[in-house]
C-alpha cells in the first residue's frame, strides 16, 4: 500500500477498530513486531490527530522507516 496524502484521509474515516487493526498490519507488514501484544487505545483521537496533521514530507519519512524496519528486520 502506497502511503499518501489521499490514504492518510481514507484511513481516517474508518472506525476506531478498523483504524486500529490498519495501523497493526501495516507494521506488521514492515516486519516489526512493536504493536503485537498492544491494547487498542480506548481514545483514538491522538492518534486521529497526528494523522490528519501529517505533512508530505512526514509521510514520506514514516515510509522510509517503515521499508528501513521490514529489511532490517526489526
Amino acid at each position: 500500500m502506497k502511503i499518501d496524502e489521499k490514504t492518510i484521509n481514507m484511513i481516517l474515516k474508518m472506525s476506531d477498530d478498523r483504524l486500529w487493526q490498519t495501523i497493526q498490519y501495516a507494521v506488521g507488514k514492515s516486519g516489526s513486531d512493536i504493536l503485537k501484544n498492544a491494547k487498542r487505545p480506548e481514545d483514538m483521537s491522538k492518534i486521529r490527530s497526528a494523522l490528519s496533521s501529517l505533512t508530505n514530507k512526514d509521510i514520506d519519512r514514516v515510509t522510509e522507516i517503515l521499508k528501513g524496519e521490514k529489511h532490517n528486520g526489526h
